[in-house]
């Protein structure tokens, strides 16, 4: 994008297409240069003699890729250019011509006397060495040069003697000649904004050689800031501390490894160069505490030191409770914290301990532990709540654990019981709960009380995962949980209780009942109770109905109200995107929309789910929708499509990330789609061990994942030569009818028809004519067309399939009618399907095509489809053939239905695609540029 600064100088500023790449090896290092498309584009501009600019200025911090970007555009679109290579430096800069050393010596004495000389001098040695090429200079840390060589590249410029790309660190320390050359337009200033994530994926697959998994790629990214040299240096010290390691050749994150960042702190090393002793201190203070108090830190550190180090960009002043310091880069604090061994840790730890209200509690809590000092329950509480909000529950379970006495408080084991079930252990978190009752003899409940018997309902429903999927009624037994949580808080309420605490109370009840009632699959009893909760409106705060609204959706779209969940999922969508939204955690947000994701996909809306996933593309990393519940969601999209390549290339990352940690339960479902994937590729050893892996690990916690995992792994076994997966897939139907579950009936119901089972058409069409929505309708259209071998119907169908997404049953659908078609010998529909996927290729039709089209119909048709094809109108053809033009009128909708077309327009384009000159060979000449 273009960025225009006071100057009236013009900045570009590129960021890179997750799709694009350029492949040019660095000088110096294997790894190959990737994206930067942007900026490659507009540095390879100025090098054409037509540009108004002669060269570029590339700002971007150390390790940002200027040099690599230099050898990359010169590489790609300089071979036949002559490169002079100027590097500045401290000590050169303290000489006058000091960068051009190497090139003065080839002067004569006389030349070298005067700087017009040694301009003149330069040029002429220079052009002479060129023969005839055009001249490229290509200046690194360009803030280094001494006054003598900058005016004299910069001379050379303006005379057009030669194009420049200056790579700077700090532009505000660039020559005042460069600046000059900036502000008359002779270069363009291009700023080297941070890789984005995907930029930063492709960078490390082509460092690792191998997948990596979304979320090792957003940890390193965030460690590194984007910033390449760092990005890389991160990846090695994460390889070899065991923090990225190769699971069935995918690259995964174990973040349980800890990491002494070796390498990325030598890259950081010119941060740290010249800082004094009390500066270290200062920052490994920092770093372990997160933020100290501001008065606290003068009385250990001189302020000009700390002034200094706020002027180099390292210290942030911020204002809590109390002004305090804080680093400004989180990939330098993660540095020198894995750096600080525990001896070190207890050294800084006697100097200046956290403090309670300003300290971290994450980062306070955990340089105790680590320095082997006690940490005070309220730190221990705050850091467990503190943990759990950022998605660590086992360091919440590490800090909860640390206050011998975490059982008596209600609160600690609110946080604890919390942690557990994040980490998968329903049953560890549910006697959580129990032993604390032991402890609890007051029998005075609190607001407390009520939570934790939310989370027994919870921790219920997790350790019932198995039961689930076959029991209707399974979600009874925590009923009475709920219900009693609900009693509690009412007399709480009647006893007193704050507004404010009420209703939050109300709020997780809500949101506990209608998750109980969706893992349980009960989608009937969720839309009646939802519904009412929904249209209050806002009353309870935006996020509460936006997570409402997600499990809405969720019940509306499993049961027979398709089209009013995708409407409202268009309505949620924005706003569960908004990371600004105050009562909404990102966690919640982005598993709402992950739900509503797979709502869609089961009910057929592909082209919907796709559409939303598209538009939170950008937006990977902390705190919004990504990582591995993102590659999730893309790799079932696309095996829902039938693409299984595309499918297989998100769900192996994926896979291999869940094993090594896996607390929603998603490997159950992950693995069975990822059996179909293969199976659809013909790798049938890789889908039987995806089955035996669904097969092995505990169930999904939801009874609609567990049903697409039972959806998936029948069709994988249809795949591999099972004979009963029609059978199968009418039983998971009937299951579902009785369930309310229409979408997954309809679903079932037409894989089974595909498979050839002609006994569940009819049922197919019952069920889909019940239901909301375009996928219905498609159900009804195949059903129909499949049970009475109607080609036209199927066409229809596969019309529908490919509008929505579903790029193999649409393929599948049009094979079918056209071999109904052929074997009926409706040559006028297998022409016009043929036809039809010619257009789709690309491919045009020559007249003897257009001719065994015009086949199939009369001959008095025929003279009237040309007639009409020209533009006569019905009125003149009439008259010219003496007929009435009602007749005309009745021949034109014969000529319609045979050609498969719906207006004179595409009657025209029909008829004149044969008679344009060479339309026959456009194809191939598009094929060879």
């Amino acid at each position: 994008m273009e960025k225009q600064h006071s100057s009236g100088a013009y900045s570009l500023v590129a960021r890179t297409p997750a799709h694009t790449q350029h492949a040019a090896t660095r000088q110096g290092h294997e790894s190959p240069f990737l994206g930067r498309s942007g900026l490659v584009k507009a540095m390879a501009g100025c090098l054409n003699p037509d540009s108004s600019a002669s060269g570029c200025l590339i700002i971007g911090e150390a390790g940002s890729g200027k040099s690599a970007l230099m050898r990359h555009v010169l590489a790609l679109y300089g071979r036949d250019a002559y490169t002079v290579n100027i590097r500045g430096s401290a000590f050169a800069g303290r000489t006058a011509f000091g960068a051009l050393t190497f090139m003065l010596s080839e002067l004569d004495p006389e030349s070298a006397s005067h700087p017009v000389l040694i301009l003149r001098g330069l040029t002429e040695l220079i052009r002479e060495r060129a023969e005839g090429r055009p001249v490229v200079l290509a200046v690194d840390n360009a803030e280094e040069l001494d006054e003598f060589s900058a005016m004299v590249l910069s001379q050379m410029v303006i005379n057009r003697s030669a194009h420049m790309f200056a790579a700077f660190r700090d532009f505000s320390a660039a020559p005042a000649e460069f600046m000059g050359l900036w502000r008359e337009g002779l270069l363009t200033r291009l700023d080297l904004e941070p890789m984005l994530p995907a930029e930063c994926a492709h960078l490390l697959e082509a460092e690792l050689r191998g997948p990596v998994s979304r979320a090792a790629a957003e940890d390193l990214t965030r460690i590194s800031g984007g910033n390449p040299s760092m990005l890389l240096a991160a990846a090695a010290d994460y390889r070899e501390s065991g923090r990225a390691r190769a699971v069935d050749g995918v690259w995964v994150l174990d973040g349980d490894q800890s990491c002494a960042f070796t390498r990325l702190a030598s890259v950081m090393g010119l941060k740290l160069a010249g800082l004094s002793k009390d500066q270290r201190d200062l920052l490994d203070l920092l770093a372990l505490a997160g933020a100290l108090p501001l008065n606290q830190v003068l009385e250990k550190v001189e302020s000009r030191q700390v002034d200094a180090l706020q002027e180099a960009g390292l210290l942030q002043l911020e204002h809590r409770t109390a002004p305090a310091l804080s680093l400004v880069d989180p990939g330098l604090g993660m540095v020198l914290r894995g750096q600080a061994d525990a001896a070190r840790r207890r050294e800084l730890l006697d100097q200046l301990p956290p403090d309670p209200d300003v300290s971290w509690p994450v980062h306070a809590a955990r340089w105790l532990l680590s320095a082997g000092a006690k940490v005070p329950p309220a730190l221990a509480l705050a850091a467990g709540r503190a943990a759990n909000a950022e998605g660590d529950p086992a360091a919440a379970q590490e800090f909860i654990t640390s206050d011998p006495n975490h059982l008596s408080s209600p609160a600690s084991v609110l946080e604890l019981a919390r942690a557990l079930l994040a980490r998968g252990d329903a049953a560890g978190a549910a006697d959580a709960v129990v032993r604390h009752r032991g402890f609890d003899d007051s029998g005075a409940p609190v607001p407390d009380t009520v939570r934790l018997l939310l989370l027994e309902a919870a921790a219920g429903c997790r350790a019932s995962a198995e039961q689930q999927f076959v029991n209707t009624g399974a979600a009874d037994s925590h009923a009475a949980r709920l219900d009693e949580a609900e009693q509690i808080l009412g007399s709480l309420t009647a006893g007193g209780l704050g507004r404010g605490e009420s209703a939050q109370l109300e709020r997780e009840l809500v949101l506990a009942r209608a998750r109980c009632l969706a893992q349980h699959g009960q989608y009937g009893q969720a839309a009646s109770f939802l519904s009412a909760v929904y249209a209050r409106g806002d009353e309870n705060g935006r996020g509460f109905r936006a997570l409402v609204g997600s499990w809405l959706c969720v019940a509306w779209g499993m049961t027979d109200r398709q089209s009013d969940a995708l409407e409202l999922a268009s309505v949620l969508w924005p706003l569960l995107s908004d990371v600004q939204e105050p009562d909404l955690e990102p966690s919640e947000a982005a598993q709402a929309q992950a739900r509503i994701l797979h709502v869609l996909m089961v009910a057929g809306a592909l082209d919907s789910a796709a559409e939303f996933l598209a538009r939170g593309a950008g937006t990977e990393g902390a705190g919004s929708f990504g990582g591995t519940l993102h590659e999730v969601c893309e790799g079932v999209l696309h095996a829902f499509a039938g693409r299984g390549a595309a499918a297989t290339a998100r769900l192996l990352p994926a896979a291999g990330q869940l094993a090594i940690s896996d607390p929603d339960g998603l490997l159950h479902t992950v693995s069975a789609v990822a059996a179909y994937a293969a199976a659809l590729q013909g790798q049938h050893q890789r889908a039987e061990g995806h089955l035996r892996t669904a097969d092995a690990v505990p169930a999904t916690p939801s009874w609609a994942l567990q049903r697409t995992a039972a959806h998936f792994a029948v069709l994988a076994r249809n795949l591999l030569g099972s004979n009963d997966s029609g059978e199968a897939l009418a039983e998971l139907a009937v299951r579902d009818e009785a369930r309310g579950a229409g979408a997954y009936a309809v679903l079932s119901l037409l894989s089974a028809v595909r498979m050839g089972d002609m006994g569940q058409a009819q049922q197919l069409l019952d069920v889909a004519s019940g239901l909301q929505g375009r996928f219905a309708r498609l159900c009804e259209d195949y059903a129909k067309g499949a049970a009475g071998c109607d080609p036209q119907l199927l066409l229809l169908a596969a019309d529908a399939g490919a509008a929505l997404g579903h790029e193999l049953l649409s393929r599948e659908t049009g094979e079918r009618a056209l071999q109904i078609a052929a074997g009926a010998g409706d040559r006028a529909t297998v022409r016009f399907i043929h036809r039809t996927r010619r257009l789709q290729s690309g491919e045009s039709e020559n007249d003897v095509e257009v001719e065994d089209c015009l086949r199939g119909l009369t001959a008095r048709e025929r003279v009237i489809a040309r007639q009409a094809a020209a533009g006569t109108s019905n009125k003149t053809i009439a008259a010219e053939l003496s007929i009435s033009v009602r007749t005309v009128e009745g021949h034109l909708y014969q000529i319609y239905s045979k050609l498969h077309v719906g207006s004179r327009r595409e009657l025209a384009k029909l008829l004149s695609a044969g008679q344009t000159p060479g339309a026959n060979h456009s194809g191939a000449a598009q094929g060879v540029r």
